[in-house]
C-alpha cells in the first residue's frame, strides 16, 4: 500500500508543473491558482505522514521535493509568468489543431484533457499523461483511461478557459452584473427569503404566550445547469504558422456568440431553456400612456421606479435598447429644448437619477408594438448564474452540410444555469398599453 501511495504522490508532483508553465494574463487568477497548488501540497504532506511501511528514505526524499516545490511556488506566485495575447492565441490554436488530429502528447503538454463523461464531465485534475497514455489518478495506479482512439472531445486548459471567459464578459452586458455561483453538479438548491422573513413580537406581560413567532423559513429554489453547444465552420489545414490565427478565430467566435446568449438567457428567454426577467412571473407591470411607444414620457420612468421599495431601489438600474434611450434624449419641452440634455452636452450616466445599461438584444424602438414590454428596472444581482467549469472542443462532421458539401465544424460546449430570484415587488417591467378595441400585439407579458 505504501509503494502505491508513493507512486501516486510522485504522479501528482509531476503534474503540478503541468499548468503554470502556460503562463497567466491576470495577476488575480495567478494568485488563485497558486493558492490551490499550496493546498494540494498540504494534502500530499498529510498523505506522506501515513506512509510507514519501510518507505522512510523515499518518504523523506518526497518531503524534500515538496519543500522545494513550495519554495518554487512562492517565487512563481510573486512573479508569475506573463502570458501575452499572442502566446494565448498560439497555444489555443495549437491545442485545437492537436484535438483535430488526435495528437494526445501535444494536448497533454498544453494541459488539455480528454472528456469522456456525458453528465459529469471529466475533471482535468483527475487525469494525467504518462508512458501508458492518459491515466485516471483516482483509479488503480497506472490504469489507462480507455480507448482514446475513438475519443475526439477535449477540455481546454483551465487557465485558457479563464482568459476566454474574461473576453466573453466584454461582449456581454449582464455577465459582469449578475451573481455567479460555481456548480459542481447538474443542480444546486438556493435559499430565498421574502422581505421581512424574520417576525418580531413584543411581550408586554410576564409569562405571556409567544404566538405566531415562528420566522418564515427560506424557500429552496433549484438552479439547474444545462449544456450549451455551438458550431463554428472550420477547416482541416493546420500548420504552425496559423496557430495564432486559429486561436484568435476561436476566441472571437466563442466570446461573441456566448456573450449574446448569456444576455438573452438573463433577459429575454422564455423557457428556452431558462426564463429571463422579461418573461418571468411575478414582476410588476407598468403601462405607459399609450399603445404607441412614442407616447413614452419621463413620467413613465418615474412612476415605475417607485413601485420598488427604497431599500431595493438603491441597487437597481434600467435595462433597455439604445434606440429607446435615444427617444428619451430627444423629448423636448414646450420651447423645443431637450429635457434630458442639450445638443452640446455628453450623454448623462443616469436615467432620472438611476443608472442604465444599453442592451442590444432588448426591443428596438421601431419594433415595439402595442402591449409589449421593452424595459426593465431591477437589481441584476437577483439573477443567479450557475457556472460549471470546463469548455469542451470537438471535431464535428455529423451535419447535413458535412454530408452534402464536406463542410466541417468545430463544436464547443459549456454548461450554465440561470435563475431569476425574488421578482415579486423587486422588478418592474415597462410596457406599452394594449391596442384599443381589445387587440394586442407584440408578445409582451400580459
Amino acid at each position: 500500500m505504501g509503494k502505491e501511495l508513493i507512486a501516486a504522490i510522485k504522479a501528482k508532483l509531476a503534474a503540478m508543473k503541468k499548468v503554470e508553465a502556460s503562463g497567466f494574463t491576470d495577476q488575480t487568477r495567478a494568485a488563485e491558482y497558486f493558492r490551490e497548488k499550496e493546498f494540494i501540497l498540504e494534502e500530499i504532506v498529510k498523505t506522506l505522514e501515513a506512509v510507514t511501511d519501510g518507505q522512510e528514505a523515499e518518504t523523506e526524499a518526497l518531503k524534500a521535493t515538496v519543500k522545494s516545490l513550495r519554495d518554487e511556488l512562492k517565487v512563481k506566485a510573486a512573479y508569475p509568468k506573463e502570458l501575452t495575447r499572442r502566446e494565448l492565441c498560439y497555444s489555443i490554436g495549437k491545442g485545437i489543431a492537436a484535438a483535430w488530429a488526435g495528437n494526445h502528447k501535444t494536448l497533454a503538454d498544453l494541459s488539455f484533457s480528454p472528456n469522456f463523461k456525458a453528465d459529469n464531465w471529466t475533471n482535468p485534475k483527475d487525469v494525467a499523461w504518462g508512458e501508458k497514455g492518459w491515466t485516471v489518478n483516482k483509479a488503480a495506479l497506472g490504469e489507462p483511461m480507455g480507448n482514446m482512439a475513438t475519443n475526439d472531445q477535449y477540455l481546454i486548459n483551465p487557465i485558457y478557459e479563464t482568459e476566454i471567459m474574461q473576453d466573453a464578459a466584454k461582449k456581454s452586458v449582464m455577465m459582469g452584473l449578475v451573481r455567479h455561483r460555481p456548480m459542481m453538479g447538474p443542480s444546486i438548491f438556493l435559499p430565498t427569503r421574502n422581505r421581512g422573513g424574520v417576525q418580531l413580537h413584543w411581550l408586554t406581560a410576564y409569562g405571556q404566550a409567544i404566538t405566531g413567532s415562528k420566522p418564515q423559513g427560506a424557500q429552496r429554489v433549484e438552479l439547474k445547469a444545462y449544456t450549451l453547444a455551438g458550431f463554428i465552420p472550420w477547416f482541416d489545414e493546420f500548420e504552425e504558422d496559423v496557430f495564432v490565427d486559429l486561436g484568435a478565430i476561436f476566441i472571437e467566435e466563442f466570446t461573441e456568440a456566448y456573450g449574446q446568449e448569456f444576455d438573452r438567457q438573463c433577459l429575454l428567454a422564455d423557457d428556452d431553456p431558462f426564463t429571463g426577467v422579461m418573461e418571468v412571473d411575478g414582476t410588476v407591470k407598468v403601462q405607459i400612456a399609450g399603445a404607441d411607444i412614442n407616447a413614452l414620457t419621463w413620467k413613465d420612468f418615474r412612476d415605475a421606479v417607485y413601485k420598488v421599495p427604497a431599500e431595493e431601489r438603491k441597487d437597481c438600474a434600467w435595462f433597455l435598447h439604445e434606440t429607446v434611450l435615444n427617444h428619451i434624449a430627444n423629448i423636448e419641452d414646450d420651447d423645443g429644448r431637450p429635457i434630458w440634455r442639450r445638443p452640446t452636452e455628453a450623454m448623462p450616466g443616469k436615467l432620472d437619477l438611476y443608472p442604465y445599461h444599453e442592451v442590444s438584444i432588448m426591443p428596438q424602438l421601431t419594433d415595439i408594438g402595442a402591449n409589449q414590454a421593452f424595459a426593465v428596472f431591477m437589481n441584476p444581482k437577483r439573477i443567479q448564474h450557475g457556472s460549471r467549469r470546463g469548455i469542451e472542443i470537438k471535431k464535428f462532421d455529423g451535419t447535413t452540410e458535412s454530408m452534402e458539401y464536406g463542410e466541417l465544424f468545430l463544436r464547443f460546449r459549456k454548461r450554465d444555469g440561470f435563475l431569476v430570484t425574488r421578482p415579486q415587488g423587486n422588478m418592474v417591467i415597462l410596457k406599452t398599453k394594449a391596442a384599443s378595441g381589445g387587440g394586442g400585439g407584440g408578445g409582451g407579458n400580459p
